[in-house]
């Protein structure tokens, strides 16, 4: 993991309670997550016959080369035979293929577990604590919490605890296209090319600084004691929810510092209060 600490807001919920409680974070599926846009892509198609044939020649060599362990000469001459021998129904044959393909890999990319989390703002020394937007539109307008998470700490404990789960994380970049996909691009061939439509959204977005915890399972999973360095309530938060939720903390994370943060009239921002 590359950033020291990583941030996730939430609203207090009998599943975020029973999550810290527990010791787990929950990862989402892409249909979940709230930007409408998610995963969208541009698929990009030949512009003409000569580059189809092109393309349509190297897709099925790759293949056969992949799938059959064939020389990559031999298996272009077994392609270009089929080719000349029947060319439209050649092609037509291949496209479906590759779009049968592309499909396949789109789905998968839609079972994979998402875990959303911002990284501190670059070039702003303050933490993200301090972003407003981010308390507005996640943790109830103030009345919910703030995990700060030991981002090298909290990778770790999901590799360690949650042995049977593949994880990877990423860092968004905000864009003003879709990612584009090359049609022919082989998903048997371990190309993550449609992986990549998880790191983009869209530069309204870019508040976010998001952080992404990809797992290849959704659900619920184990992390550390020591992931959790410190927990932030909001001023709006109910008062009997916040004694909940101190003692949830103090039972799951004993070591953790909680923290209030009170909007500050005077300077129109945010101030973190002394710890409880």
């Amino acid at each position: 993991m590359d950033f020291d600490y990583i941030y996730k807001f939430h609203k207090i919920t009998d599943n975020s309670k029973s999550a810290l409680q527990e010791r787990k974070i929950w990862l989402s599926t892409q249909a979940s997550l709230n930007d409408p846009f998610e995963g969208v892509t541009k698929t990009i198609l030949p512009d003409n016959r000569d580059e189809l044939i092109t393309k349509c020649v190297k897709y099925m060599t790759d293949m056969l080369c992949d799938e059959k362990g064939i020389d990559t000469n031999h298996a272009r001459e077994l392609v270009l035979e089929r080719y000349f021998k029947n060319p439209d129904g050649f092609l037509n044959f291949v496209l479906e293929q590759a779009k049968k393909e592309h499909c396949i890999s789109i789905e998968y990319t839609k079972k994979l577990g998402i875990y959303s989390t911002s990284s501190d703002i670059p070039g702003d020394e303050r933490s993200h604590i301090f972003n407003m937007i981010m308390w507005s539109l996640y943790a109830d307008g103030f009345k919910g919490f703030c995990i700060k998470y030991n981002a090298k700490e909290l990778y770790r404990s999901l590799r360690e605890l949650n042995e049977q789960d593949t994880f990877a994380y990423t860092k968004v970049d905000y864009v003003t296209k879709p990612h584009e996909i090359d049609l022919f691009s082989l998903n048997h061939k371990n190309n993550f090319t449609y992986l990549k439509a998880l790191q983009c959204k869209h530069e309204q977005w870019l508040h976010e600084c998001e952080c992404r915890i990809l797992c290849s399972d959704t659900g619920l999973k184990n992390i550390s004691e020591q992931s959790v360095e410190a927990v932030y309530f909001g001023d709006k938060i109910d008062p009997r929810k916040e004694l909940e939720m101190i003692k949830i903390i103090n039972h799951a994370f004993p070591d953790t510092l909680i923290y209030r943060v009170t909007l500050d009239n005077q300077s129109y921002g945010i101030r973190v209060g002394k710890k409880m």
